[in-house]
């Protein structure tokens, strides 16, 4: 009885903790959807890189910024983002050592997969140093 009330709780917790401002939706091949707003919130996992779809219905300006939490630090967090067409052709990429990558590019309407790598100086993934957020606007 008392597995299936931490299940519960698990359960319970996961549900209400989904960020009011995040919009991503999960497509056919288990990559998340990343759309205007802010994501639910990321963990820079040592080398592995995170990917995005991202589906731009008419022709405009991209721009992801990456952030941490205020108040966390990011220096030493090296992160950076690669975005990749329909063909699986790299179009744009930022970097920064600082943990805070800016990628802006014009693109047309098709669909796209951002991918994101990263290594923190922090070391362990439950440290909030290796956390951070996708700000998305298009």
């Amino acid at each position: 009885m008392k597995i299936k009330a931490i299940i519960f709780g698990a359960t319970v917790a996961t549900i209400l903790s989904t960020p009011v401002l995040a919009s991503q939706g999960n497509t056919s091949q288990g990559v998340p959807t990343l759309e205007r707003g802010v994501s639910s919130t990321q963990i820079l996992a040592q080398g592995q890189s995170k990917r995005f779809n991202i589906n731009i219905e008419q022709a405009t300006t991209l721009q992801v910024t990456s952030e941490h939490f205020p108040g966390i630090r990011s220096y030493g967090n090296r992160i950076s983002a690669v975005l990749y067409n329909e063909s699986g052709q790299r179009v744009a990429e930022a970097s920064s050592p600082q943990g805070h990558f800016n990628l802006v590019h014009q693109l047309q309407p098709g669909n796209y997969q951002l991918e994101v790598t990263g290594r923190s100086g922090g070391g362990s993934n439950a440290n909030d140093d290796n956390r951070y957020e996708l700000h998305v606007d298009y």
